[in-house]
């Protein structure tokens, strides 16, 4: 799989504090560090949604063209790779640990889409990004096959629900409201929906971009499409305050209309087979 190579250099300098490198990552969650005679490798798995990178120091040089850059600029030999299918909430998150690095030890950034060494800047190195994967993307059509592809706004919003649950589930848990997790499915044509749980009588949030509730009324669960149900709950529900458009809150004061509407409404059955789909085949 292609992947995102971002190399360090400082001015002037090859002088690189091994030891206090180590330490700042082992100081950040979900990092790993692996050392033997070939390199040191901290391995970075993001704490709730699973993607992976890479920081690697090794014994020479891996930049391409090396000698076209600016001679008053060393090479570290030390890189991060990321995945180019890597999605753009977590790529931004990694390069946000990129850009401490940088500020704690005055690195300097290179990669083959820039035209020399340069301070880092986040909005550069996103747009980097974002160019070599739509390049690999459409020089390479088939890994699609292998992906549901979102828009940048739809995987934004999923994905930072799905990084701050548990801080939304604290904020709530004194309210007696909850706060579901997302399913992540596909129909029998394959086509990627979002679906969450909810049992009767229970104060709820509802996510961004649902497509499907699976309401629990006693013993039996009804799928409803969330696209029919959404217009007559609308006036009884809330923007979750700070957070993402879209996100939805029942209120206390208003939840028994609520309930009334779900007890006498007979929604339209659905009749899709739905299968579980893993979080790392979302692609936007």
């Amino acid at each position: 799989m292609a992947q995102f190579n971002l190399h360090f250099f400082k001015e002037k300098s090859r002088k690189i504090d091994v030891d206090s490198l180590i330490s700042f990552f082992e100081h950040i969650e979900g990092f790993t560090v692996e050392i033997d005679q070939e390199s040191v490798r901290m391995f970075y798995e993001h704490p709730r949604l699973e993607y992976k990178a890479k920081f690697v120091i090794t014994p020479k040089s891996c930049v391409p063209d090396i000698y076209r850059l600016s001679p008053k600029f060393l090479d570290l030999n030390f890189h991060l790779e990321l995945s180019l299918l890597t999605p753009y909430y977590i790529a931004k998150q990694i390069f946000e640990i990129v850009k401490r690095v940088c500020d704690a030890y005055d690195f300097h950034i290179y990669n083959e889409m820039l035209e020399d060494v340069k301070a880092f800047k986040i909005e550069l190195v996103m747009k980097a990004f974002e160019m070599l994967k739509e390049a690999y993307i459409k020089k390479n059509p088939v890994i699609l096959a292998d992906y549901h592809r979102l828009s940048k706004d739809k995987s934004q919003a999923v994905f930072r629900y799905m990084d701050d649950i548990l801080e939304l589930q604290k904020y709530y848990q004194e309210l007696d409201t909850y706060v579901p997790r997302y399913h992540i499915l596909t129909t029998e044509e394959k086509a990627l929906v979002f679906g969450m749980e909810w049992k009767e009588h229970t104060l709820t949030v509802f996510p961004p971009y649902l497509d499907y509730v699976f309401y629990r009324v006693g013993n039996e669960i009804k799928v409803i499409s969330y696209e029919e149900l959404y217009p007559l709950i609308d006036k009884y529900v809330s923007d979750v305050p700070g957070f993402i458009k879209g996100t939805k809150v029942m209120s206390k004061k208003l939840s028994k209309k609520v309930f009334k509407v779900m007890k006498k409404t007979k929604f339209t059955k659905i009749n899709h087979t739905f299968a579980k789909e893993g979080i790392k085949r979302l692609l936007d």
